[in-house]
């Protein structure tokens, strides 16, 4: 089994988040999650990997807070565990497109579209982690209280 750290971005601004769709180019399954990805040799630690990510995309700089969600996830395909990490957000700034992850290797052939979600439209979409379609908000309200483990799920 393989391991993987990703880190992402939870970037919200009036009532919607901001949300990267990746559709599978074998077989066609899409999703979406917050802006983020893997850890690399270049990232001085995760918000380095975080700010990184989230630029490449979405064209955006963030301004980030503290880690907010931990989630585990295994994904059969590649034998590998995933563990992610969210952190909030306090704000940022650019223009929103996804012309940075073209040339950038696999990325490019699984994100399609970053847009931002109002908070009653992702009851219907796939979306990950599903947190966000129901407790993300009142944790986001209340600052978020704590750290919260959210699980393991395997697909």
């Amino acid at each position: 089994m393989r391991h993987r750290v990703r880190a992402a971005a939870l970037i919200v601004e009036n009532d919607s988040i901001l949300l990267v769709q990746h559709v599978h180019p074998e077989t066609g399954d899409v999703w979406w999650v917050p802006p983020g990805g893997g850890v690399e040799a270049v990232d001085g630690d995760i918000f380095d990997t975080v700010q990184r990510e989230t630029f490449e995309e979405t064209g955006l700089a963030v301004e980030l807070g503290r880690v907010v969600y931990i989630r585990e996830y295994f994904e059969a395909e590649t034998d590998t565990l995933h563990f992610e990490l969210f952190l909030s957000s306090s704000g940022h700034s650019g223009r929103l497109t996804i012309r940075n992850v073209q040339g950038s290797g696999p990325d490019e052939h699984f994100i399609k579209d970053a847009r931002w979600f109002h908070r009653k439209d992702l009851q219907d979409t796939v979306v990950y982690p599903e947190i966000l379609k129901d407790s993300f908000w009142d944790d986001l309200a209340a600052d978020y209280p704590q750290t919260r483990y959210l699980g393991r799920s395997d697909d």
